[in-house]
């Protein structure tokens, strides 16, 4: 059988040419373009942060580490730490020398305040906590102890009893000093909850707690009760003295401008 013209196979040497040098070059310098638009989309990750977890950016943001929070328990962390002056967290966290201490924050089953001098502090918040609350109450605490385990305290927090009523003690008879804490029935309060009657710590986190949370407006619990308004404006006035990067532009002075 004998093929038609266009029937038969053509065979030449077009069909397995060597690439050209011109060909090899531009095969090299396509990989080349290539291998620099990763290097280059890798940088701005890098730089940018995209690629990391939420979690991961509001760490490296603030200088503290989380563990067990979901996406709206983090978007509360963030909103609280942007509320700080800036370096504040990273001079709290300083201790006669020891920079590397922690502040690790953990959402899990109980609701727990850890501190260690060498170390650092640790807060154990329970899932169903108020979040926001629980933060502004372990950081007073991390303040107080910030400040009393100091060795050169320079008087800080040294006139905190003179705010106090005449007759009271903490710790001891609380029903007796119900009469000072925070309620309707109260003329005047010292105190904001039955928590703060226990030691002067808890007192100054209960009042901290209140003054950051940006979801309560504490001026008309300030104008009804001034004594608890003078002890609240001492403690401000006292961690803008203890931190360099704390001044009246703090957040927490708002009630006192």
């Amino acid at each position: 059988m004998h093929l038609k013209p266009w029937m038969r196979l053509h065979i030449g040497t077009d069909t397995l040419q060597k690439p050209s040098d011109v060909q090899k070059g531009d095969g090299r310098m396509k990989i080349k373009k290539m291998i620099l638009f990763i290097l280059f989309i890798a940088v701005i990750f890098s730089l940018t942060g995209c690629g990391k977890s939420y979690e991961k950016k509001i760490e490296e943001r603030y200088g503290i580490e989380i563990e067990g929070a979901d996406n709206d328990t983090l978007k509360i962390i963030d909103e609280y730490f942007a509320n700080l002056p800036k370096g504040f967290v990273k001079e709290l966290k300083k201790y006669e020398g020891i920079d590397d201490r922690k502040l690790h924050i953990e959402i899990g089953d109980e609701t727990n305040f850890y501190s260690d001098i060498g170390n650092g502090d640790i807060w154990n918040i329970k899932k169903d906590e108020n979040i926001k609350y629980a933060m502004g109450y372990f950081m007073g605490y991390s303040i107080c102890y910030n400040i009393s385990t100091r060795k050169y305290r320079n008087g800080l927090l040294d006139e905190w009893y003179d705010y106090n009523p005449e007759d009271f003690k903490y710790g001891y008879n609380e029903d007796e000093f119900l009469k000072y804490v925070l309620n309707k029935e109260n003329e005047e309060a010292y105190f904001t909850t039955t928590e703060a009657l226990k030691s002067d710590r808890n007192d100054a986190a209960e009042i901290f707690a209140i003054i950051m949370d940006d979801d309560v407006d504490a001026s008309p619990v300030f104008e009804k009760n001034p004594k608890l308004r003078a002890k609240a404006k001492y403690l401000c006035d006292e961690i803008n003295r203890a931190f360099e990067t704390a001044d009246e532009t703090a957040y927490w002075n708002r009630y006192f401008e």
